[in-house]
């Protein structure tokens, strides 16, 4: 079938303008500015951030308080078996990870309930595994245990309103009659009287209550109850008659007469966005959406903000303990949880692997600036002192879990992102602020996003891979064109690797059916599997230097090829048994080959990955579960994104003896590609055995200056690219003729010919 092809990708004589040099140059090795000095782990794996995670819930055992969970949005539910010094993620079978409210049986507190993005989940082994229970099509805000006959609860939904069910979740029913707003955020229950019912609903609805356990509602009389939304409402256990709850926009409300008659009490509070509240004994706690947690006694005359130790005051969720009301804690939004036993006069982080993210992509650029997408909406993260010290963006764009991160090859402030289930998005001012340049066409009919790559020395020009296979642009993701033919229908894109050339060969690793391969720049694709024992392929590397070289990252180790995927074997010797997730190479020193070992950590091969080691003590990683790597050459630094964030090491070794630690001396070389060139996009590719003045120039048959390409006081060892446009001294372009590019440098001096032939 004929398909429409933008003449700026599919022309032949643009497509032989490309120049053949693996992806992998494009952030370490195009123009190396001079290299600073390693600030990251001296041979020694250093740092955790990104530190992150948004705390929805947090909920105790009323039976052992040392036992708690927290309920994060996008990273499921974690559990801590010691009061919040430690903690542990749980998601085996929830299978949605953006966990709104919890609740926990009274009685049996190994039964607990989690409400998410879409739907309830139960669990009955203390919150290690959970099956779902409940499948809504809107997110499920709180769920509410009857005092007394705990089989009843009550949930809420954004937009479902609310469902009951009679025996303990094996059914429920819809219990909406007179529900103005169905956009629901909580439910109480009165502590004596269980048929009385009091519902926080949004901008609209208000307040409603019921006296018949939810079958039938009414909404509040009293405007300052019933105008505006409502995020949190809770009774005063000690006397019922008094209600407390907590508006979206308006500050804090209560009721002294059982619902009927409200006022407000926000005397002392700064901020009207109230998220959270916590009513025990005789105080009161409520959390605001910027400014921290406020505290108030029963006489609700003024509120007093408590925030010293509290370092981020978005709080989204508050306990108190039901034993010590000087005790509470609070959920922040990527903060973690914070602890007082004080009433608030001073706040504890409760870290112990809590607020670590999810390490699951990770890009170089040539300034040595750091960039991390990280799992389940913890958002973009960039570090410019090689880990140390992270920041991220400004404003949240999705909270989609970001597979690829990839800067672009010429815009410094452009970068791209894939958001799964949401698409490609680019930043233009360094990842400050995000948006889908797509998201009005939709070209990118398959949102499940994972690799990225993009073309060297070509702004905007990318390959994604999807859920639906491959999809190409070349104007920075505005518009994308599937590059499909002969993939598998359901073929899952996990890895993309890209040759450029002409035309461009790529490689694409599936869930389930291995690599595939296109030496047409996507246009065709045929499988290519010969003795690869695992089908799954998480990452795919092409070397730097020989290009007909790749490595596959598998479920059963690495595998190798040498003639451009057409047989491939194991490359696993020194590796612990698991899956590779990742692949990376130094663009610098191509002999060091990194991977990650799910489970297992990081390892390092400087024979063409025959033999494997570990970089340095494993131990010394924050999580062995290794998603991600990138390489800095210039400064001989690995980073490894991890299930617990981050870390980096440098000054890893690039001998196979582990006595020495002097680094080896790349052989110095000058080449050209393509060959012969047509003089507008030809690549230089040099490489330098020590650090040193280096000339490049090019002379014509008779010898005459022609154009001098460099003429640096002080470049790196390594290997280094640049750009010849065909043009003279005079900014004139070159007859077609032979010339001669000559290298002078710290070992002598290099020559090579190349042939400029008409365009």
């Amino acid at each position: 079938m004929a398909r429409h092809v933008s003449a700026s990708c599919r022309d032949p004589q643009q497509r032989l303008r490309r120049v053949v040099v693996c992806a992998c140059l494009v952030s370490t090795a195009l123009f190396l500015g001079p290299v600073k000095s390693a600030t990251a782990g001296n041979q020694v794996w250093s740092g955790s951030g990104p530190r992150a995670k948004s705390i929805q819930a947090i909920a105790v055992d009323p039976l052992n308080p040392s036992r708690m969970w927290a309920a994060t949005f996008g990273a499921g539910v974690y559990r801590s078996l010691d009061g919040g010094t430690n903690w542990i993620g749980y998601r085996d079978s929830l299978t949605n990870t953006y966990v709104r409210c919890l609740a926990v049986n009274r009685v049996h507190p190994d039964s607990e309930f989690c409400g998410t993005n879409d739907g309830i989940f139960i669990s009955t082994d203390g919150g290690a595994t959970w099956k779902r229970n409940l499948p809504t099509i809107s997110s499920v805000r709180s769920i509410t245990i009857h005092p007394f006959r705990r089989s009843i609860m009550y949930a809420s939904t954004y937009g479902s309103g609310i469902y009951k069910t009679y025996n303990g979740g094996a059914s429920w029913n819809t219990i909406n009659l007179g529900l103005v707003n169905t956009k629901v955020r909580d439910v109480a229950i009165h502590p004596a009287n269980p048929e009385t019912l009091f519902a926080a609903t949004a901008t609209g609805g208000g307040i409603h209550f019921s006296f018949d356990g939810g079958l039938n509602w009414t909404q509040v009389a009293d405007t300052t109850a019933s105008v505006g939304g409502v995020e949190k409402i809770q009774f005063d256990q000690l006397n019922p008659n008094r209600i407390y709850a907590a508006m979206l926009d308006r500050g804090v409300i209560k009721s002294t007469d059982g619902g009927a008659n409200w006022v407000r009490i926000n005397r002392g509070l700064t901020s009207f966005r109230c998220r959270s509240l916590a009513v025990v004994d005789t105080v009161r706690y409520v959390g605001t959406d910027s400014a921290g947690v406020y505290f108030t006694t029963l006489s609700d005359t003024l509120w007093h903000q408590v925030n010293t130790g509290l370092t981020n005051g978005d709080v989204e969720g508050l306990l108190a303990s039901p034993s010590s009301s000087s005790t509470a804690w609070a959920g922040t939004d990527r903060g973690g949880i914070f602890r007082t036993d004080n009433r608030g006069a001073g706040w504890t982080q409760l870290d112990g692997g809590l607020l670590r993210t999810f390490g699951f992509s990770l890009a170089v650029r040539s300034s040595h600036e750091v960039y991390a997408g990280t799992g389940f909406g913890d958002r973009f993260w960039r570090s410019s002192n090689q880990g140390a010290a992270w920041t991220h963006d400004v404003a949240l764009f999705s909270h989609d879990s970001e597979h690829a991160v990839v800067p672009d090859p010429v815009d410094p402030q452009t970068v791209y992102l894939t958001a799964y289930g949401q698409g490609v998005f680019r930043s233009d001012d360094d990842g400050l602020s995000w948006f889908n340049p797509d998201s009005s066409t939709q070209t990118l009919t398959n949102l499940f996003a994972r690799p990225l790559v993009a073309w060297p020395g070509q702004s905007g020009h990318l390959y994604v891979g999807t859920g639906g296979g491959v999809f190409e642009t070349v104007n920075g993701g505005s518009t994308w064109r599937p590059d499909t033919t002969g993939l598998p229908p359901s073929f899952s894109v996990r890895s993309l690797a890209l040759v450029p050339g002409s035309p461009a060969t790529l490689y694409a690793g599936s869930d389930s059916f291995g690599v595939y391969r296109s030496t047409d720049g996507g246009l065709n694709w045929i499988g290519k599997n010969t003795g690869i024992p695992s089908r799954f392929v998480h990452d795919v590397l092409v070397d730097v230097l020989q290009t007909t070289t790749v490595y596959a990252a598998t479920d059963s180790g690495v595998c190798k090829s040498t003639n451009g995927g057409d047989t491939w074997a194991i490359a696993r010797a020194g590796l612990p048994m698991g899956e590779v997730r990742s692949l990376a190479q130094d663009s610098v020193h191509p002999g060091a080959i990194f991977c990650g070992v799910w489970g297992g950590g990081a390892f390092k091969s400087l024979d063409g990955a025959q033999h494997w080691t570990a970089v340095f003590n494993q131990a010394g990683l924050p999580s062995l579960n290794v998603r991600s790597l990138a390489v800095d050459g210039g400064l001989l630094t690995l980073y490894a994104g991890t299930d617990a964030g981050v870390s980096s090491v440098s000054n890893y070794s690039l001998t196979p003896t582990a006595v020495a630690e002097s680094v080896p001396a790349p052989i110095a070389s000058l080449a050209v590609r393509p060959t012969p060139v047509h003089g507008d996009n030809t690549q230089v590719f040099y490489t330098l055995s020590r650090r040193g003045q280096v000339s490049i120039r090019v002379y014509d048959v008779l010898g005459r200056l022609v154009r001098t390409l460099i003429n640096r006081q002080t470049e790196s060892p390594g290997l280094h690219v640049l750009r010849w446009d065909g043009l003279d001294q005079g900014r004139r372009a070159a007859v077609a003729s032979v010339y001669f590019l000559r290298m002078e440098g710290p070992d002598g001096a290099r020559a090579v010919k190349v042939v400029l032939v008409p365009k």
